[in-house]
């Protein structure tokens, strides 16, 4: 679910077992997506379990636990429903507290001056999963290069949020990042020194469908754009605001770290004091409509939610405020995207999903139960799947010239049975 921005200061593939088929191929993949969302949820023990529901979050039902195949390093988040293959894609962090960064400081600290570039960026891991919860680690994904030329005294970091993926109609998978610049001061005769940090710019990034298909287990080439939250009032408050809380984490972390000498101590610290975690966002979707890319902001502001659109096109942002009184609506874990174009949300802790008008951004409660997660992500499939006159999937169909008019053995002895078809929604 959740990552922080550039703050602080800061693979596996596993063999056969247990029957499960640990380098998915088609045999595992997800035959049966019409109306359906997939959610992965873990623990802070590293339990990674794999469920499917309605995307109106009904009919949950429990997939597999994601410890057969080898021992996860970090946990899979980030998950997307890829409509060309229909295999499950999720990310892994490759640094060790999963925030998107890890520090590198020219001791000693506080030293004269500016201490300079301390923070670098991580890859993540990029995972196929199929339906039976066997899973594979393809590739990695790098961090966009960051600018050429930056003002004096700045430094930059471009943090992948392991959380927030989406796919398009044509397979395509895209990432999230931010792009920050910072400041670094210190003065070593009085014991200080901070980190500022600047406004951040959203990225997202491409991952096309035939580099994804092509991945080996190497780098996975990745095409980063950024995004003008600018020239919008609201996109600019927010931003405005998710560099306000990081400074105050950062400053956190310096004087923690000043006093105690241990930056991975200092900001385990300092995440649990500021609630950093909670902040900025979690997750986004393409709308299966018009390709544009839906975010939700509900911590920035305790009354006010802000619903954030990129057009896919011109990478303009527009935020819109929608009233939260008393701050209610929850920490966001995953945005999903029904076929209906609903945009469909789950938050931490939380046993029911809430759908937001995009037109409108009127927030309805779904009626149905869900198991409540602290983390997690999930996904759906919100494009258009050729199906046959009797509503399966062509490929998958036995006699795919379609002479006979319903599966045979359909909940026989060849297979798993079909899921009940979830309502359009």
């Amino acid at each position: 679910m959740k990552k922080i921005l550039c703050v602080g200061l800061f693979a596996v593939s596993g063999a056969q077992a247990g029957g499960v088929q640990c380098v998915p191929d088609v045999s595992t993949a997800f035959t049966d997506t019409d109306n359906q969302a997939f959610s992965i949820s873990y623990n802070a023990l590293g339990n990674n379990v794999l469920y499917r529901q309605c995307t109106n979050m009904s009919n949950q039902t429990f997939v597999n636990t994601l410890n057969t195949c080898s021992v996860l390093a970090n946990p899979i988040d980030g998950l997307g429903l890829n409509p060309i293959d229909r295999f499950l894609y999720g990310l892994m962090p490759t640094d060790a507290m999963g925030i998107g960064t890890h520090l590198e400081l020219t001791f000693p600290f506080p030293a004269p001056g500016q201490p300079g570039d301390m923070m670098v960026a991580d890859p993540v891991d990029v995972y196929r999963i199929g339906n039976d919860g066997g899973y594979q680690r393809i590739g990695s994904v790098q961090p966009p290069a960051e600018d050429v030329v930056l003002p004096p005294d700045n430094e930059q970091v471009i943090p992948i949020v392991h959380s927030a993926a989406s796919f398009d109609p044509t397979g395509n998978l895209y990432l999230l990042g931010y792009k920050t610049n910072y400041e670094s001061s210190a003065d070593v005769m009085a014991g200080t020194g901070e980190v500022l940090y600047q406004v951040p710019r959203i990225m997202i990034g491409q991952v096309t469908s035939a580099a994804l298909t092509a991945a080996a287990g190497g780098d996975i080439p990745a095409v980063w754009a950024e995004a003008d939250t600018t020239t919008d009032a609201t996109c600019a408050a927010v931003m405005n605001q998710f560099r306000d809380r990081t400074n105050t984490f950062s400053q956190c972390v310096v004087a923690d770290f000043i006093a105690n000498g241990n930056a991975d101590q200092a900001v385990t610290d300092c995440l649990a004091s500021t609630g950093m975690m909670d902040y900025g966002i979690n997750d986004f979707a393409v709308s299966p409509v018009n390709g544009n890319y839906y975010a939700l902001d509900t911590m920035s502001f305790d009354t006010t939610d802000v619903l954030i659109e990129v057009d896919s096109n011109t990478m303009q942002a527009s935020c819109t405020n929608f009233p939260d009184p008393g701050s209610n609506t929850g920490v966001l874990t995953s945005l999903m995207f029904s076929a209906q174009n609903k945009l469909v949300a789950i938050f931490a802790n939380e046993n029911t999903g809430r759908w937001i008008n995009v037109s409108n951004g009127v927030i309805t409660t779904l009626p149905d139960a869900i198991d409540p997660y602290a983390f997690g992500d999930g996904s759906s499939l919100p494009f258009a799947v050729p199906r046959g006159p009797d509503g399966v999937t062509v490929p998958f169909r036995i006699f795919a010239t379609g002479f006979e008019n319903d599966l045979i053995f359909a909940t026989g002895f060849e297979g798993t049975a079909v899921p009940p078809t979830c309502p359009a929604f």
